[in-house]
């Protein structure tokens, strides 16, 4: 699982009008949860853009350092992020404040290989896939990247469910 270290600032104000400001500096305003306690937060917009381009995604995490009124650290996960409809900006995050020695719910996406094209062509068959991830309970350090399926011996007319998809090691499906 990757991991990355993150540099946040806690704010004391919110609303419209500090939210905006904050984007325009190049902040964006976020919430940390969790644990029971909910603080408001800021960070840079590019840090977010970079982790949720990196390789594991919105599981990725995070390392976070807090700088404010009482500096702290904890680890954290991206919950959710909210993105303008128009522009497609970045309006606000969520995080959520995970304890490594207990189970997260976390949507993993599914990795599909060796699809027998020219099997199914032959057969004037499609493919479809009804599913492009799934949700897996597992410890934070053991969230898998991707989950791949081998569809080699997959043939016209077949099914794979969810429970014939093999899983790392501390990992079930939900």
């Amino acid at each position: 699982m990757e991991t990355a270290k993150l540099v946040v600032h806690q704010r004391d104000q919110a609303g419209k009008g500090v939210a905006r400001r904050l984007r325009r500096a190049g902040q964006l305003p976020a919430v940390l949860y969790g644990n029971g306690t909910t603080l408001a937060i800021a960070l840079a917009e590019k840090d977010l853009v970079h982790i949720r381009q990196s390789e594991a995604g919105e599981n990725t995490i995070l390392d976070f350092t807090i700088e404010g009124d009482t500096p702290e650290s904890c680890q954290a996960i991206l919950r959710e992020v909210q993105i303008d409809p128009v522009s497609r900006a970045l309006l606000h995050a969520d995080f959520y404040r995970v304890d490594m020695s207990k189970t997260i719910t976390v949507t993993v996406p599914l990795t599909f290989t060796n699809e027998p094209h020219n099997l199914l062509q032959s057969a004037n068959a499609v493919l479809t896939h009804l599913w492009r991830e799934v949700e897996v309970d597992c410890l934070p350090r053991d969230i898998p990247d991707e989950i791949v399926v081998d569809l080699t011996d997959i043939h016209p007319g077949a099914t794979f469910k969810a429970g014939a998809l093999v899983l790392p090691p501390g990992v079930t499906l939900i």
